[in-house]
């Protein structure tokens, strides 16, 4: 478990650093109005649902709580993306882009470290 925190903590700082110097290069223009809670809420919830199913006490439910926190955590995240979306119209596009690369980076890192937990004990 303390493996997959020190990951997510070093991605996060990874995809925030590579925002800001793509910022600094002058790819992006500005970073999103979002960026930090975006930042804060996807590895968080990620290392929190991952905590969760490590310490699940019936691993023959596994795959069903699994499938629960993925329904779970995809209707809060919409939630979050229409929030973002009406708080900030003009900048929508940039928010739910920086989203999405976060929502997919921690996705796999949590499927990469589940699927290690459940086939090597």
């Amino acid at each position: 478990m303390i493996r997959f925190f020190i990951v997510v903590v070093v991605a996060t700082a990874i995809v925030g650093g590579a925002t800001w110097l793509l910022l600094e290069a002058g790819v992006l223009t500005s970073i999103p109005s979002f960026f930090y809670q975006t930042l804060i809420l996807v590895p968080l919830s990620t290392f929190f649902i991952y905590r969760y199913l490590v310490r699940l006490a019936k691993p023959s439910l596994f795959t069903q709580f699994y499938l629960l926190s993925m329904v779970v955590k995809l209707i809060a995240y919409l939630a979050y993306n229409l929030v973002m979306v009406l708080e900030d119209r003009t900048g929508a596009i940039v928010n739910v882009s920086f989203f999405l690369v976060l929502y997919v980076i921690f996705t796999i890192l949590e499927v990469v470290f589940l699927y290690r937990k459940i086939t090597h004990g």
